[in-house]
């Protein structure tokens, strides 16, 4: 049986990747993309975070390939699912 992590805030969530721009840090997150469809991007690096227009960026670290991704959108972050 598949053991479920303890369910974190939104602020929860958008300060931890915060902290993960600060130091580069790589992590995984489940979210909606703006067409509905589902992303999962496991190992993506978090390079910057915007508070006023509520994203982060992330840098996929084998082709380099830029995302942005609006907080409100997350399902989970590090297998941590997230509520609003």
């Amino acid at each position: 049986m598949e053991k479920v992590l303890k369910p974190i805030s939104l602020q929860e969530a958008k300060a931890y990747l915060d902290e993960c721009a600060e130091k580069h840090e790589a992590v995984s997150i489940v979210a909606l993309a703006k067409d509905g469809h589902k992303i999962v991007m496991k190992g993506w690096t978090v390079t910057s975070g915007n508070s006023v227009g509520r994203t982060h960026n992330y840098r996929n670290n084998e082709n380099g390939e830029v995302r942005k991704i609006i907080d409100v959108l997350l399902f989970y972050v590090n297998g941590h699912p997230v509520y609003i």
